[in-house]
């Protein structure tokens, strides 16, 4: 890690970010972890934030119903530079909510199944394989009817709610959704993947005609950037006695879908972006970090719940829309396989959120970008995670092994850890050089597209194909940092311990 005047080592895997505001910042990463000086800079630049909460509450008395406050910062070793606040940023503050530390992903996050499958079952169909996840993800085969009373439960209640409102429904993909056990296993799902909203924002178009099933455009989809829907083994298991409680043996077949709200989520914030650029007071300039504060006080009150109602909707969405993902990966499978593939959840949980939470002894806002909840056993109590901890799902680059790994509740990081392995370069910078390692990638390793690259008509078309394989090369292993340095900083600084490392056998990307 390169030498920043900004940063002071305070032990092998803890770093202070010094910055004018007298904001506590713990950076957590080792020597090994490289550290972008952009990064840095963004972040000090977005601590300024304490500032504009205390202008905030001078200008517009009654707009806080606590003196506004950033309690503490903690950043995970995939830290890189984002839109204002970097990827890997969890943010305490006491008084107000920050949108744009969410921004419009809400609720991105991962998802984790197991199934019966060995890897040589793979890798002798994967042509197979190939072809039914293309027509199920990409060619119409997705086939997910829902009514608008379902839909309503869905951005309402979450998973519980939109499950009770579907045990009649007998088309599409629901019959397997019941064959799975999906509301059984609820409990392995952060919150259960249910969060109570008042009211649905925005979304009455969406929600389709009272009475009717109809499919739409967004439920089941992967997105784009970094989303993936992954078919993976497990290659190590570094802790056997938790890799044997949540069923990970060595040489499992594993399903790892990563996604998140998708369009929903960016109405819902695009719209907040708006409301707190509007609220803020008249008299002051507008933030030099182009960062906005929303108050919790009764003066913007009403504000407030409304946006804790959007944020639900577009959450209880993206729990919804990984659970369909797995759906769709394992309906694949058994259409190669047959319907003896067996298939259980190990856990879901968001990355990309806010959590009113008890830090430092108050209630506090904690707003996680780019940075999964990694609780110890204490805090899972009444959950399957109780006598171990949260499990961690850390994925690599594409291509790359991933990590499931424990919480140990750790103060300082706030109970929170990596969400991958985080960019090195950006997406500009990936489709700079690299043609020699981009070509071995693609020649070694199974990748899953809209269009179908094996084609003959594909490859005589090298527009189509050279825009399909510039997408690619954005999230290609070398565009990313090394996996190995992320994971040991977190098991060397007390975040998480290495259950079992997964390398992959091949990725669905949108």
């Amino acid at each position: 890690m390169p030498t920043d005047p900004r940063l002071t080592r305070l032990d092998e895997n803890r770093v202070r970010v010094n910055n004018p505001h007298g904001i506590g910042a713990t950076l957590f990463a080792n020597k090994e972890v490289p550290v972008e000086s952009g990064a840095v800079t963004e972040l000090i630049e977005m601590l300024a934030l304490q500032n504009t909460a205390r202008q905030f509450a001078k200008a517009a008395p009654g707009s806080f119903d606590h003196d506004p406050e950033i309690l503490r910062v903690a950043v995970t070793p995939d830290f890189h530079k984002a839109r204002g606040i970097p990827v890997g940023t969890v943010l305490a503050t006491r008084g107000y909510m920050v949108p744009q530390a969410i921004g419009n992903d809400i609720n991105c996050g991962m998802r984790l199944h197991t199934t019966t499958l060995r890897p040589d079952d793979v890798t002798a169909r994967i042509d197979d394989l190939e072809t039914a996840f293309r027509h199920i993800f990409f060619e119409g085969g997705r086939d997910i009817p829902m009514t608008r009373g379902q839909r309503h439960a869905m951005f309402t209640g979450g998973l519980e709610k939109m499950l009770s409102e579907t045990r009649r429904v007998g088309e599409g993909l629901w019959p397997l959704v019941r064959e799975l056990g999906v509301a059984d296993q609820l409990d392995r799902v952060e919150r259960r993947g249910s969060l109570p909203a008042g009211r649905v924002f925005g979304l009455s178009d969406f929600m389709g005609e009272e009475g009717r099933l109809s499919r739409d455009g967004q439920i089941g989809s992967i997105g784009g950037g970094n989303h993936f829907v992954e078919i993976q083994r497990v290659e190590k298991v570094l802790d056997g006695t938790v890799a044997h409680a949540w069923g990970l043996k060595s040489g499992t077949v594993t399903v790892m879908v990563h996604t998140g709200s998708v369009g929903i989520g960016h109405l819902c914030g695009g719209h907040y972006r708006d409301v707190v650029r509007k609220l803020h007071p008249q008299q002051l300039k507008h933030p030099d970090n182009g960062i906005f504060i929303l108050p919790e006080g009764d003066r913007h009150r009403a504000h407030a719940e409304s946006f804790w109602d959007a944020l639900h909707n577009a959450a209880n969405f993206a729990y919804a829309n990984r659970m369909f993902l797995a759906v769709m990966a394992a309906a694949g499978m058994r259409q190669v396989f047959g319907d003896h593939v067996g298939y259980d959840l190990v856990y879901d949980a968001p990355h990309n959120f806010m959590w009113k939470e008890q830090i430092d002894g108050e209630e506090a806002i904690l707003h996680r970008k780019g940075a999964t909840p990694a609780r110890g056993f204490d805090a899972m109590a009444g959950t399957p995670f109780a006598y171990h901890g949260e499990p961690v799902l850390v994925p690599g680059s594409m291509g790359a092994s991933s990590f499931v790994m424990v919480g140990q509740g750790n103060n300082e990081s706030m109970a929170s850890a990596s969400h991958g392995a985080g960019r090195m370069l950006s997406r500009g910078e990936s489709m700079r050089g690299f043609d020699d390692e981009f070509r071995k990638f693609m020649e070694q390793f199974r990748v899953v597209t809209p269009t179908d690259l094996r084609r003959a008509d594909v490859r005589q078309r090298p527009d189509i194909l050279n825009k399909k394989l510039e997408q690619i090369k954005q999230e290609a292993p070398f565009a990313y940092k090394g996996i190995g340095p992320v994971v040991n900083t977190l098991t060397e600084a007390g975040i998480a311990r290495p259950v079992v490392e997964l390398v992959p056998l091949m990725t669905i990307k949108g």
